[in-house]
């Protein structure tokens, strides 16, 4: 009797311990995927050493929210394998210089995108508007202009891994007339290796291609990052500009994701 109670025990057990682990890589792919069917809030903090001297913290607040809508709240989708991502970023940037110029601290420009998102026979594929609203309480922080454009983003998997890319194009359209316009794309490829337990690995710098002014920024950098439960994961990870206006600079950055499954 005590034998069949020990086996039954053993084997609960492991059946409990395995369901967390698959809740674990579950929550490290939907932390990793800009198009998961879960709420999301976001607070990342980045460090960089400026190869000129100065030092910057920046602080991303993110709010990912999921709708079974077109576009618009009020737009509801009839298709369950379409739905909307709404998401705004919020950004708290305190930078110094040794000459001075340019020391600021406070908000930077809020962005909004709104993605509409179908599921493929192989991944998710979004696409929908984006708006970039000059909130910078210093001219050293935002462009001072209003600017608007598209967002497109596809997420597939494929060898093993989660691979994706999310692209933002944004030109002005209003704003401070004495400020440059704004013509510009940020290319981001995602690439995700999530191992048992939640652990993960991602790669997944953000590149700025300046056709105004005929210049780009392209980093390198990798996170490690571990899902400790199915509503909170956490990254570390390191950036360095390879060419570009920020030649030189070096972030290192801190993602804490708690998120809430529809």
């Amino acid at each position: 009797m005590k034998f069949k109670i020990y086996i039954l025990f053993t084997l609960f057990s492991t059946g409990l311990f395995a369901q967390e682990k698959s809740d674990e890589q579950k929550a490290a792919a939907n932390a990793t995927n800009p198009l998961a069917f879960v709420t999301k809030l976001q607070i990342q903090p980045n460090y960089t050493f400026k190869d000129n001297g100065g030092e910057q913290v920046s602080i991303f607040n993110r709010v990912m929210q999921p709708s079974k809508t077109i576009g618009l709240p009020f737009i509801k989708s009839k298709n369950p394998k379409i739905y909307s991502i709404y998401r705004l970023e919020m950004p708290i940037v305190s930078q110094t210089f040794p000459d001075n110029v340019g020391d600021a601290t406070g908000l930077s420009d809020f962005i909004v995108i709104d993605a509409i998102t179908f599921k493929l026979k192989k991944g998710l594929f979004g696409i929908g508007p984006a708006l970039i609203i000059p909130t910078a309480t210093s001219e050293y922080l935002g462009a001072g202009k209003w600017s608007t454009g598209a967002v497109v983003v596809y997420g597939t998997k494929a060898f093993g891994l989660s691979l994706g890319a999310l692209g933002q194009q944004f030109f002005s359209f209003a704003g401070n007339s004495e400020r440059p316009d704004q013509n510009y794309l940020l290319l981001q490829p995602i690439i995700t290796k999530i191992f048992k337990k939640g652990y993960f690995i991602n790669y997944s710098p953000i590149m700025k291609f300046d056709w105004e002014n005929s210049t780009y920024n392209i980093p390198i950098g990798f996170s490690i990052g571990k899902a400790f439960s199915k509503s909170l994961t956490m990254f570390i990870g390191t950036e360095y500009v390879v060419t570009g206006p920020g030649q030189g600079d070096f972030t290192i950055r801190l993602n804490i994701n708690t998120m809430f499954a529809k």
